[in-house]
C-alpha cells in the first residue's frame, strides 16, 4: 500500500535533532564570547556589505515584515544559510553547519560559511548568542513541522520565516530572501543560469531523454523506502530537463511516496535509479545502501544495467545546488 511519506525536508531535520521537549529552543549561553558583538557585516561575493534597497515589504509564513533599509548583520537558520550563500552574502551567524545539518554546501562556499558564527544546531538556537551579534535581520527557512521560536527572535530584529512544506517551496523563499537583503540582480542571474542549463540538457539529448525513465529512491530504514516523484527536489529538476519519469515517480501529486519495502517492484519499469549522496562526505546513506539486501532490488531493470546512481544535493534546496544537480544529469546523459 501506498503511502504519503513525511517530507523529507523533516526527514532530514528529524533525524538531526530529536523531537524532545528540550529540543525547542534552548536560552544557555553556550559559546558567547566577547569577540561575537563584534562580528563582522554580513559580506558580499566581493567582501562588500550587503544593502538591500528597502524598507521593503517582505509576505512571509509569519505575516508581511518590513525589511529595513540598508540591513548588514544578517542571522540565517537552516536553509536561509544555503539561499543567502548563493547570493553571495554571507550571514554574521547561523545553525551549525555539519555533517547532520540539512543545508548542503557547494564546494565553492564551504570557506565562507566556516567563518560564520554558530549560534546553535538544528532547531536549538541559543536566543542569547542571537542577540550577542546584534542582527538587523533574522531569516529562517525551515520545515514547518518543527518549533522555529520565531517569536522569540522577532524580539531580537525583523525576522522572515519561511515555512517548507513542499520543494518549491524553497525556490520561492529564495527569490523573496534576495528582495529582502537588495540582490534581486544576483538572484536572477542564478534564475536564468538553471533556466539556460535546463533546456539545453532538454534539447541536446532530447532522444535520450525519452528512451530512457527516470526515478529517485532512498531510504530511512524500518522496512521501507521512499519514491521521490516529479514534483520532489530532484524531480523538478529532471523535469526541467526534459526526462521521463517512471510510473512510479510520474504522479507528482505527492512529491514522495512511502513503500514497504516487499514493494520494490514498483520500480522495475525505472532504467535509472538516482539514490541520494551527502556532499559533506560523498557517501550513499547506508540505509539507502542496504536496500541492496533486498532480493527484489537485485531484480531491478535497473540495478541489472548497473543504472543505480548517486547524486549529490538530493534534497536540492536552491537555485546553485539545482545548477549543480542539472550538471550531474548531463554527466549521466552523456554516459548513457
Amino acid at each position: 500500500m501506498r503511502t504519503t511519506a513525511l517530507p523529507r525536508t523533516r526527514r532530514r531535520l528529524a533525524a538531526a535533532v530529536p523531537l524532545t521537549a528540550a529540543a525547542v529552543l534552548t536560552l544557555a549561553a553556550c559559546g558567547s564570547d566577547g569577540g561575537s558583538k563584534d562580528a563582522a557585516p554580513a559580506a558580499d561575493a566581493k567582501g562588500g556589505s550587503t544593502t538591500a534597497a528597502g524598507p521593503v515589504v517582505i509576505e512571509a509564513t509569519n505575516g508581511k515584515i518590513t525589511v529595513p533599509a540598508g540591513v548588514k548583520r544578517i542571522v540565517s537558520i537552516s536553509y536561509a544559510t544555503g539561499a543567502l550563500l548563493d547570493l553571495g552574502v554571507q550571514p554574521v551567524g547561523t545553525s551549525t553547519l555539519d555533517d547532520n545539518n540539512p543545508v548542503e554546501l557547494l564546494p565553492a562556499q564551504k570557506d565562507a560559511a566556516a567563518k560564520i558564527e554558530p549560534i546553535g544546531s538544528g532547531i536549538e538556537i541559543n536566543i542569547e548568542k542571537v542577540a550577542s551579534l546584534k542582527p538587523d535581520l533574522i531569516v529562517v527557512e525551515g520545515a514547518t513541522a518543527f518549533d522555529w521560536g520565531v517569536k522569540k527572535l522577532e524580539g531580537i530584529a525583523p525576522t522572515l520565516y519561511f515555512g517548507i512544506e513542499t520543494p518549491v517551496d524553497l525556490l520561492n523563499a529564495q527569490e523573496k530572501i534576495a528582495t529582502a537583503v537588495g540582490k534581486d540582480a544576483e538572484f536572477k542571474k542564478l534564475k536564468a543560469d538553471y533556466d539556460t542549463k535546463a533546456a539545453q540538457i532538454k534539447s541536446t539529448y532530447a532522444t535520450k531523454l525519452n528512451s530512457v525513465k527516470w526515478t529517485i529512491a532512498s531510504s530511512y530504514g524500518g522496512g521501507e523506502f521512499l519514491v521521490d516523484t516529479s514534483t520532489s527536489w530532484v524531480g523538478r529538476v529532471l523535469k526541467d530537463a526534459g526526462a521521463t519519469f517512471s510510473q512510479a515517480s510520474a504522479d507528482g501529486k505527492e512529491h514522495e511516496v512511502t513503500y514497504s519495502t516487499e514493494k520494490l517492484d514498483v520500480l522495475a519499469d525505472a532504467d535509472i535509479v538516482l539514490v541520494p549522496r551527502t556532499a559533506a562526505t560523498g557517501e550513499v546513506p547506508q540505509d539507502t545502501k542496504d536496500l541492496d539486501k533486498q532480493p527484489a532490488w537485485q531484480n531491478l531493470k535497473a540495478v541489472k544495467a548497473g543504472k543505480v546512481l548517486p547524486v549529490t544535493y538530493a534534497t536540492s534546496d536552491r537555485y546553485g545546488t539545482s545548477i549543480d544537480v542539472l550538471n550531474q544529469i548531463e554527466t549521466i546523459l552523456k554516459g548513457l
